[in-house]
């Protein structure tokens, strides 16, 4: 009985302890995102178009390819 209870502690703790981690590593990506506004804002999953897609129109709207010529310079379209 003593072990099992045990056992369930060590594995409440280690999923607190990976929660609280993820938490920490969002944290730390918004933080990099604010002093590095030019590789634009954290993307969080699920959020928006992209993960699980929960677009209200039920898609999600094709994304914009963009072209570059033989000298990998971006093409007008």
């Amino acid at each position: 009985m003593a072990d099992t209870l045990f056992d369930m502690g060590i594995a409440s703790g280690l999923i607190l302890l990976a929660l609280l981690g993820w938490v920490g590593i969002q944290w730390l990506a918004r933080g990099f995102a604010a002093r590095h506004p030019e590789f634009g804002p954290a993307k969080e999953e699920g959020a928006g178009c992209g993960a699980g897609c929960s677009c209200s129109s039920g898609h999600c709207p094709a994304k914009h390819e963009i072209a570059f010529d033989t000298n990998h310079q971006e093409l007008d379209k």
